[in-house]
């Protein structure tokens, strides 16, 4: 089914992020007009709702901020603020999961306000899930859905990947991967079985004729839902047709790391090799496993272990990003997988903070990231990976309580 809407929100808000209402006299924006030749968007969160910030050069000297009509509301779009795990950005527009079912194309227009452009409607319970940005194409995005269904007779999971034309807003293709589930039950430390466990995919990477689905499963010992089995469990099979699977088990480094969110936490670098970050449950440590190009086993002389290194404080949510040159961004470490070295300490180069985002970017080999400073300041960083240095680029409005995405639309 099809639902074509036409939607522009520009919602007074209130108390320090209180928009100014227009007057009678006000002219609309001309929404035929691009203002600039780039734009950059930050998708941020405030207590009176969510915003979508825009500039046209982040690195200018300025604040962003929701402020006097200065940011785009979008809050009547999303049922939580937190939704924006559950959205992506390609080709310049925003795609994202708004009411359980409804799968939506946003744009930003004239940097002044929000419009849907088009949308699907599921059948079922959809929310986005992972992005295989591997083999995405031009107007192609290639995407999960956060829950697949449970098949009882064949005891696997039934995860479909879904191929949406995005200048339609239709499906091109629907693949179906049965990732195996448990074939014994299993205990709590107090030897009592967990109660309803269920899995959770955490990564879906394609390299070549492979496909590669990292996945941990959850379960309750009844005072609530948490990770079991401290493993890292990836199942790999034929791709497209799905077929010759078998089960990865590696117990190294705990999980695979993630939930089923947008977030990516796996990577292929330069060679084609395959990395997982992992964590192990009890720690909440973190390190790597590597599969090899052109092999489908976990490499058995690898292991990068990062447990001494805080990865991803307070943005379990965040994205790995490859950096090329061998190097990726683990926030908020620049490390060196291959050779198992942590290049550099963003926090230590921006002089204190912690990185914020759930989702970064590249521009010209370039890294761009949003850390809250220890002075819980606000502002978006670009990091060169090749002379191992930070400039500091636009602040961002101190009353906001979480940046999810920094991105380029155009």
């Amino acid at each position: 089914m099809k639902i074509k809407q036409l939607v522009m929100v520009c919602l007074a808000a209130t108390s320090l992020l209180a928009s100014c209402k227009d007057s009678p006299d006000t002219p609309k924006p001309d929404e035929t007009k691009p203002t600039s030749n780039n734009l950059y968007s930050v998708w941020v969160t405030a207590s009176t709702g969510s915003y979508i910030l825009t500039a046209d050069n982040l690195m200018k000297d300025t604040l962003l901020t929701p402020n006097n009509n200065q940011g785009i509301d979008i809050s009547a779009h999303l049922p939580a603020a937190f939704y924006g795990v559950y959205a992506y950005a390609y080709e310049g527009k925003y795609y994202l999961s708004n009411d359980g079912k409804r799968f939506s194309q946003f744009e930003v227009i004239n940097s002044k306000s929000w419009k849907e452009t088009d949308n699907y409607a599921f059948p079922s319970a959809f929310y986005l899930g992972k992005v295989l940005n591997e083999i995405s194409a031009k107007d192609e995005l290639v995407m999960t859905k956060t829950a697949g269904t449970f098949n009882a007779t064949k005891n696997a999971l039934e995860q479909p990947i879904y191929f949406m034309n995005v200048k339609d807003m239709t499906l091109n293709k629907t693949l179906t991967v049965d990732i195996p589930f448990l074939d014994y039950t299993p205990l709590t430390p107090d030897k009592t079985p967990y109660i309803a466990p269920y899995m959770v995919p955490t990564s879906f990477t394609v390299r070549g004729d492979k496909l590669f689905v990292g996945h941990k499963f959850r379960g309750s010992d009844g005072t609530g839902n948490k990770d079991i089995l401290d493993s890292a469990l990836v199942y790999v099979c034929d791709y497209p047709s799905m077929a010759n699977g078998k089960l990865l088990k590696d117990p190294r480094g705990g999980i695979v790391a993630g939930h089923w969110e947008v977030n990516k936490t796996t990577f292929l670098d330069d060679n084609n090799d395959l990395y997982f970050l992992t964590k192990k449950i009890a720690t909440a440590t973190y390190g790597l496993l590597r599969i090899k190009a052109g092999q489908t086993e976990f490499d058995k002389d690898y292991f990068f272990d990062l447990k001494d290194y805080n990865v991803f404080k307070n943005t379990s949510s965040s994205t790995i990003q490859k950096l090329g040159n061998g190097k990726a961004y683990i926030s908020p470490y620049v490390v060196d997988p291959a050779n198992k070295k942590v290049v550099a300490d963003l926090r230590i180069l921006v002089g204190g903070g912690e990185p914020k985002t759930t989702m970064n970017f590249m521009e010209n080999g370039k890294l761009y990231d949003a850390f809250k400073t220890d002075e819980s300041r606000w502002f978006i960083y670009e990091y060169d990976p090749v002379n191992n240095s930070v400039k500091r680029g636009a602040e961002i409005d101190p009353g906001i309580t979480h940046v999810y995405h920094l991105n380029k639309l155009k």
